[in-house]
């Protein structure tokens, strides 16, 4: 850059510039309820033109699927997924976006060059820790047992015991079949194995995963 701030860390590491946004919290919570379907709604609508990346952390071993963000461009009202029927689930969440808010009374603002609010002190930010781009095939088996249908299984190496959280924007993503229709995307969390694993249920999908895993949290 040619003139504005730069924050770098002791890493060396750009950690706040003057024309690009960080990645805040806008909105944080938790969730319970039943595998059936979760609604999570914001407390404040979300005006970001793009829907808001939403981050999940499971409070126990559960799968999440058929993740939706709902509103529209500028009016973001929450998010929901699917899980196992009959099991309960809950766990935290937080909802980011690359535009900061003025709600500090005090402290320190950035705009960039067009006026844009890049970073309030009093917005708390969050940070990208890890992706998954690289996976393993596990294998598939017929499901349910003679439906012509397969459930299609991946793994990476990549633990859950960190704090992150995973981005469910990506896991709304459905898997294009080799010759036929789309399968759905599973993800599943397994704390005893310390590992995540992708399922897809489709009719003839590829042996190969590209859809990539992305994790966060807010930086206290």
């Amino acid at each position: 850059m040619s003139y504005g701030v730069t924050f770098t860390n002791s890493s060396d590491v750009v950690t706040l510039d003057s024309e690009f946004s960080r990645l805040v919290v806008v909105e944080k919570g938790t969730w319970s309820g039943s595998g059936s379907g979760v609604f999570v709604p914001f407390v404040k609508t979300i005006t970001t033109d793009e829907p808001p990346l939403v981050f999940a952390r499971p409070s126990q071993s559960n799968l999440l699927c058929f993740c939706l963000i709902h509103g529209s461009a500028r009016a973001w009202t929450g998010f929901s997924f699917v899980g196992i029927a009959g099991q309960a689930t809950s766990g935290k969440w937080f909802a980011g976006a690359f535009k900061s808010e003025p709600t500090a009374a005090y402290g320190f603002r950035l705009w960039d060059a067009s006026s844009k609010l890049l970073f309030d002190s009093g917005t708390p930010c969050a940070q990208f820790t890890r992706t998954i781009t690289g996976w393993t095939y596990l294998g598939s088996v017929g499901y349910p047992p003679g439906s012509g249908q397969y459930r299609y299984s991946w793994t990476a190496p990549s633990p859950l015991d960190t704090g992150d959280y995973m981005l469910l924007n990506n896991i709304a993503m459905d898997i294009a079949g080799v010759t036929s229709r789309q399968g759905n995307v599973y993800a599943i969390w397994e704390y005893n194995n310390n590992r995540l694993v992708i399922q897809a249920l489709g009719v003839d999908l590829p042996a190969a995963l590209y859809i990539p895993v992305v994790f966060a949290k807010p930086v206290s």
